[in-house]
Formats: C-alpha cells, sequence, structure tokens
C-alpha cells in the first residue's frame, strides 16, 4: 500500500513539475528561515542557563520612589546588604558581591594586555559555573592580592603552553601598581553569560580602596544570592523588600530577586514595572517564525486545491475500486509530508549555506548540533507540522469528491472553494506587508537614532584610559597632544557621556522644598570639557584655569535648570557631597544615557584626580596623521602600556546593536515571506491562465489588445493585495507604534511608510504576475482555438 501511494505521489510531482517546484521552493525557503530563527531563539533562552545552581541563583534588584512619583529600577545595591543576607536570612546559601566590570592592564614580564576586570565575592566560582582548570572554588578568591585567570588570558600572558606550567603561584602585576598571586586558573567565559570577565580579583580588594561602599546610603555593586534547595524566591523577595529601608532614611528602596536567567532576558522596567527586554524580540522573531511557515503551507493548499480537477478522475476511478475516505485522506496527506520532508533536506543544506552570514549579522556563533538527536528530532517535527498544516484541507477538499459527478466530467466547484483560496492570499499578503511595514519603520527608528543631534559632537573625538605617567602628569602629557598636527582638544573625564553612572540625590540649593528628591546625574571632569566635546552652553562660562575658584563651581544643564526652578541660575549657590559653591553655566541639554530614556538633571564638577578617560578631538580629514601624533606621546609617557583607542561615534552605533541586528533580521526575512507569498502567487496566476485559454483565444480574435488582456488577468490578483494591505496597515501601525513608544525619542509613523509598503506589496505582485499573463495574452490564439 505504502509503495502504491509512493509511486502514485512521485508520478504526479512529476507531471506537474513546475508546480511541484514552487511548493519545494517555498516549503524549503519557509523552512530554513525557521530554522534560523530557532537556533537564533535557541541561544537566546540559553543565556545564563549554564550554571548548574542557575535556578536558585537570583540577581538582587531594587526600585526606588522619589519625590516626583518616578519609580527608577537598579541593580547597584549597598555592600552591607551581602551581610545582612547571609547573617539574618537562612535562606540565602550564599550572597555574592561582584563589581561592573572595567578593562584594566595585567602585566607578566613583557606581557601587557588591558582585559576587563572584575572583582567577586569568596564564593564567586562555588555559586556561578566558570569550571576551573587550576585552584579550588572554595579557596581561590579567600585571600586578598590573588587573581584567578581565563585560560585565553593564560595564553597570552605565558604562552599557548601554559597549561604544562606551574602558573599558579607566578606573579603578575596589575596596572603596574600592585602584585597579584595567581590561585586559579578557569574556563573562559560562555557567549551566552551576562558574566563577562577575563580575570577576577577577590572583592575585598575592591573594598579596601573603596571605603565609601561601607556606607547604606552609596550604591556602587551588584549581588547575587544562591537560595537553599527549600526557599521560595517569591516569599524571599517579600521579606527582604524593606532591609535598605530599616538601615537609612529617605532611602524609599524596594528590593527584590531577579532570576539569573532573566538577567538577559528580561531588565527592562519602567515606573518600576517589567515592560519586557530581549524577550520581546524573541517573541516577535518566533511569531515571524511561524508567519513564515505558514504563508508556505498556504501556497501548498492553493495550488493543491487549484489544480484539484486533474486529479479528479484518479479519485474517481480510486472510489469506484473500493478506496475510501480515509484512505485518500492518508494518501494526500503523505505527499505533502513527503513534499516537506523532501523540503527540509533542502532547508538544512540553506541553512549551512546562510549560517555564516547569519551568524555575522547577529554577532552569535549559533550552529546545528547534529550530535545531539534533539536538534534533527526538532527539525523533523517542524517538517511534520508543516506537512500537516499544508495537506489537511487539501485532503479533505480532494477526498469528499463525488463518484458521479467526477465519473460524468460535471464536477464544478462552487464558489466556497475559491473564496477559501482567496482568503488564504489575502492572509498571506497581509503577513508579507506586516513584516514590510514593520522593516521600514524599524529602519527609520534606526536611522533616526544614528543621526539625531545628540548635543555633542560625536564624530572625530576618540577616547582612551587616561592612566600611568600621562595621569600623573597631565598638564604636561596635554600640551604635548596639543602640539601634534590634526589634534584640535584633549580633556578628561570620570564619565563616558553616552551612558551618565553617577548619580545622586544629596544636592541642595536655595528654594529646595523638604521634599524635594531629584535624582542628578554627576560627571567629574578637567579643564576644556565643554570645548572638546562640542557640547554647547546655553549661558554663563565653563571651568576655566584664570577663576581659581572653579574648584568649587558648577555647571548644569537645562533639565536641572528647570527641576531646580531656577529662572537665573548664575551665580547660585550649591551645594553637594560635602561641597559649597556657585552655579556658573547652563549647558544645552545632551543625551546622557539611551534614547530609551528621558534626559536627567545633570550637574558637572572641575574634580581633575577623578578622570580616568580621556578625550582627544581630531581634525577632520587628518584622523591618520593625528593618531599617529598622539599614539608617538602616549607610548613617550606610557611605554609599558598597549595603545588603545575608541571613536565615540563607534561606540554610540555600538549602543544600539539589537535595534541595528532586528532591523537587518526583519528586511531579511520580509523579503523572504514576499518571495514565498510571490511564488505562490506565481502558480495561481499560472493555473488562473491556464483554465482562461479559450476565453483569451475568444478575446484576441475578436481584436482585445494584448494591455487589456494583462490587465483582465491581473484585476482580480490586484484586488487580494488590495485587501491585504487594508488589513495589514491598522494591524502594523497599532503593534510598531507600541514599539516606538518604549524610546522617550524616536521617529514619527508618517503616512509615506504605509503608502510605500503598500506601493511595493501591488508592483511585486505585479511583477510576479504580469509576465504570466503576458505570456498567456500574447499566445496565439490558433493553438488555444484549434479545437473548436
Amino acid at each position: 500500500m505504502l509503495r502504491n501511494y509512493l509511486m502514485t505521489a512521485l508520478r504526479h510531482f512529476w507531471r506537474q513539475k513546475g508546480y511541484t517546484l514552487i511548493n519545494i521552493l517555498g516549503l524549503s525557503v519557509g523552512l530554513a528561515c525557521s530554522l534560523l530563527i530557532m537556533l537564533w531563539v535557541k541561544d537566546e533562552l540559553s543565556f545564563n542557563k549554564f550554571h548548574q545552581k542557575s535556578d536558585r541563583i537570583h540577581r538582587i534588584m531594587r526600585h526606588v520612589t522619589f519625590s516626583d512619583g518616578a519609580v527608577y529600577t537598579w541593580a547597584a545595591i549597598p555592600k552591607p546588604l551581602a551581610e545582612t543576607l547571609e547573617k539574618d536570612y537562612p535562606e540565602v546559601e550564599h550572597a555574592v558581591l561582584t563589581s561592573w566590570g572595567e578593562d584594566k592592564l595585567l602585566s607578566f614580564e613583557e606581557q601587557h594586555i588591558r582585559a576587563n576586570l572584575l572583582y567577586g565575592g569568596k564564593a564567586f566560582f562555588e555559586v556561578f559555573t566558570f569550571p576551573l582548570f587550576e585552584g579550588e572554588a572554595s579557596s581561590v578568591l579567600q585571600n586578598p592580592n590573588s587573581v584567578v585567570l581565563t585560560a585565553s588570558l593564560a595564553a597570552k600572558l605565558f604562552g599557548e603552553d601554559w597549561a604544562k606550567e606551574e602558573v599558579v603561584g607566578k606573579t603578575v602585576s596589575l596596572n603596574h601598581e600592585e602584585d597579584l598571586l595567581v590561585t586559579g586558573i578557569c574556563e573562559d567565559v560562555p557567549e551566552n553569560s551576562t558574566l563577562n570577565f577575563d580575570y577576577v580579583i577577590p572583592m575585598v580588594d575592591f573594598i579596601k580602596k573603596n571605603d565609601w561602599v561601607e556606607h547604606w546610603g552609596n550604591s556602587g555593586l551588584r549581588l547575587y544570592v544562591q537560595l537553599t534547595e527549600e526557599a521560595e524566591a517569591d516569599v524571599i523577595s517579600d521579606k527582604i523588600a524593606n532591609i535598605i529601608n530599616e538601615h537609612h532614611e529617605n532611602a524609599n528602596a524596594q528590593l527584590f530577586l531577579q532570576p539569573l536567567p532573566d538577567v538577559y532576558l528580561r531588565s527592562n522596567f519602567q515606573e518600576g514595572q517589567l515592560v519586557g527586554g530581549r524577550i520581546v524580540y524573541v517573541r516577535v522573531f518566533t511569531l515571524v517564525a511561524i508567519f513564515i511557515l505558514l504563508i508556505a503551507c498556504i501556497n501548498f493548499m492553493n495550488l493543491a486545491t487549484a489544480r484539484s480537477s486533474k486529479r479528479a478522475r484518479e479519485i474517481g476511478v480510486r472510489k469506484v475500486v473500493g478506496a475510501h475516505k480515509n484512505s485518500l485522506i492518508t494518501q494526500f496527506m503523505g505527499e505533502s509530508i513527503f513534499l516537506s520532508l523532501s523540503s527540509l533536506v533542502i532547508a538544512i543544506l540553506l541553512v549551512e549555506l546562510l549560517l555564516p552570514t547569519f551568524n555575522s549579522l547577529t554577532h552569535k556563533e549559533v550552529a546545528i548540533d547534529y550530535a545531539n538527536p534533539l536538534y534533527l528530532l526538532s527539525f523533523i517535527g517542524i517538517a511534520l507540522l508543516t506537512g500537516l498544516i499544508s495537506g489537511i484541507y487539501p485532503a479533505l477538499f480532494l477526498s469528499s469528491f463525488k463518484i458521479v459527478k467526477v465519473m460524468k466530467g460535471t464536477l464544478r466547484h462552487g464558489a466556497s472553494a475559491a473564496n477559501f483560496r482567496k482568503a488564504l492570499v489575502i492572509f498571506q499578503f497581509a503577513m508579507s506587508i506586516f513584516l514590510i511595514i514593520g522593516t521600514l519603520t524599524i529602519q527609520q527608528q534606526i536611522s533616526f537614532i544614528l543621526n539625531k543631534d545628540i548635543g555633542l559632537q560625536k564624530d572625530n573625538l576618540v577616547f582612551m584610559k587616561l592612566e600611568g605617567k600621562a595621569g600623573e602628569k597631565y598638564d604636561e602629557f596635554k600640551q604635548e597632544l596639543l602640539r601634534q598636527p590634526g589634534i584640535k582638544g584633549v580633556t578628561a573625564t570620570d564619565q563616558y557621556p553616552l551612558s551618565v553612572g553617577s548619580s545622586t540625590t544629596d544636592p541642595s540649593w536655595d528654594g529646595k522644598r523638604p521634599d524635594d528628591q531629584i535624582l542628578f546625574q554627576i560627571i567629574d571632569t578637567h579643564y576644556d570639557y565643554l570645548e572638546t566635546l562640542g557640547i554647547e552652553l546655553k549661558e554663563g562660562r565653563s571651568h576655566q584655569k584664570e577663576f581659581s575658584t572653579d574648584s568649587a563651581s558648577f555647571l548644569i544643564n537645562e533639565v536641572a535648570a528647570e527641576a531646580m526652578r531656577l529662572e537665573n541660575p548664575i551665580g547660585k549657590p550649591l551645594e553637594f557631597w560635602e561641597r559649597e559653591g556657585k552655579i556658573i553655566g547652563v549647558i544645552k541639554d545632551f543625551h546622557i544615557s539611551s534614547l530609551y530614556e528621558t534626559i536627567d538633571p545633570l550637574i558637572i564638577r572641575l574634580e581633575p584626580k577623578d578622570c580616568w578617560l580621556l578625550f582627544v578631538k581630531l581634525e577632520a580629514g587628518q584622523t591618520d596623521q593625528a593618531l599617529e601624533g598622539l599614539e608617538t606621546v602616549y607610548k613617550t609617557f606610557n611605554p609599558a602600556y598597549p595603545f588603545d583607542y575608541d571613536f565615540l561615534d563607534k561606540e554610540y552605533e555600538q549602543r544600539y546593536q539589537s535595534e541595528t541586528m532586528v532591523g537587518q533580521l526583519s528586511r531579511a526575512f520580509a523579503i523572504m515571506a514576499i518571495f514565498i507569498s510571490c511564488l505562490g502567487l506565481l502558480g495561481l496566476a499560472s493555473f488562473t491562465a491556464e483554465q482562461r485559454t479559450k476565453e483569451i483565444g475568444i478575446r484576441r480574435v475578436l481584436g482585445a489588445p494584448v494591455g487589456n488582456l494583462v490587465m483582465l488577468l491581473s484585476k482580480d490578483f490586484t484586488k487580494l493585495v488590495l485587501w491585504s494591505f487594508l488589513i495589514a496597515t491598522p494591524v502594523a501601525y497599532f503593534l510598531m507604534d507600541q514599539w516606538l513608544s518604549k524610546f522617550a525619542f524616536h521617529a514619527s509613523q508618517g503616512v509615506l511608510i504605509f503608502l510605500l509598503a503598500g506601493s511595493l506589496a501591488i508592483a511585486i505582485a505585479w511583477l510576479t504576475i504580469g509576465w504570466q499573463a503576458y505570456k498567456a495574452a500574447s499566445a496565439n490564439p490558433v493553438e488555444s482555438l484549434r479545437s473548436e
């Protein structure tokens, strides 16, 4: 029986080679897109799950409510919280403090490597699964002035054959300032980890240098807890919610636990509520994969039902000789599944060809693990499901033919079958148009972000670490740089201007109300900060050496002046962090954080001793010459330090890498969706032209122009695309408006995007059916009417 079904299916596919090719091509492309998305989604969902106890590890987060009602959510916490949790809460097995990663120089003999440093608590390697090649997890971070290296960093410092040497016990130098004893070597951090480092130093070393962390009012560290097996995270969250408030007056902080896997996927909060994160993109692309597969399935349904009359006699004969409806359904479902499985083989080949480009686009290293049976079983499962969805309606439709009508040749399909096919085509193109609108909107927002005036001149601006003799002899170093051709400005600061990470509610001023609790961002700078970064003054002046009192003077931005309710802020007193001074200038607002967020109040103070980040402004068109001079001077002052630098405009683009990646993926998958939809449209147009061959011949004989006939054949399909546009537009507008609303600054959704999407869909549809219509309309009518 199976052999008979298979032979029948193969003969049918061979007789209908063109339509079979359309189906296989559509299913192959649809499956390939879905498999690529599945690999990406699997990688996204795997973040932080490699830790053996990931289900028991949580990050401590806090909501902080301010006097104006605004609620901020931060991962930064006060250091004493860790001791309190371990001491007073038996449900907490370990509380591990970590710093925020920073690049610092690590040296061994002649090797000087700038790598990502992380300070970690004693139980760091007990809680997190970063396997050690050498050393014990419970003891590698017990002693101060010790360090654990990753294998790749060990290879750079000690050579590729480091494993053959006694690396543990050797001494390395941190920033040429302090010696560290190597106590362990761990595996490299996996790509799917949110904790990233090249080496780990005990947290006690950080605390020793930063005694401010001991105060409950200072939050500069991260805290992870490992709960006992019996502990319930929700219960613990409720129990610890007010700990900070109990130890620090007016903290207005509410603590809660965030599961470790959620750190990557669900970390976007607004007004104290979780609003998403990467999980949004995971859901969106999962839906895109489903849409693309449905579009491919619809092609099969439409072509199978449209050409059903070609198989009517076969079905009639089978029923005459005793075939039951169930056996016919099995046969047609088998054909569909066979096509789907055949397409899967081609799809896997396409995936392998596309993976290098896909990985480059998504900045990942996903691959098909053929040794893991779950991969192949998942692929086969998707193909089987696709085959079932594709084949179920055609199988029921074909198996329902009446024997008498079939054998008499009087079989006629009702309007319901044609209307169902039209509905499927409308659904296909509605999904495709939706993807086009989404792609155009995302591209418009990315263009808006990259071209927006952010309030500072980010072009031709180089930044690098200010360290060693260059930092100690900053004034001399700066003067040497300014003598180099192509360098027009030099300054230093303690913050990246695009992501300021220092804030306080401490400032006081004349007129401040008792209930005012305003969060100010703080930037410490050297002289020439505004001039070098191209930040505009609205009124007043910048910090200048000619004024000896500027060490106690402040600059504020427009938002700060408004929040402080100062109409004429110049000369007004301001005090914070035990420093009294006056406001000497108001700067125009510039973006000190992501465009997802509004601009916060900002205070800039002159604090040269805290500046560790150097900014150098280059003359346009003299980049190479200026960089050469910068390197020469830097190496003169710091011969033992590597010369590493970045451009601020590249850093800015990097901050929106996720949005750029989503835009590129959306564009690629929208093109694939349109391609698959057009394949189905091509098949239906070909079949329609074939069915109307004699009508076209008669019209030609009666003098109808070819152009009119092309319009006649294209008219019905154009109506379907227009209906698709009308359905897709409001849905796309609503959903993309929701996406844009997540940005505090975004482009507006103009009507042009929707008109462009509709025009593209219609143009592509016309190109698809136009050639088929033209071929049918220009055929010799003698050939079609010969038998009449």
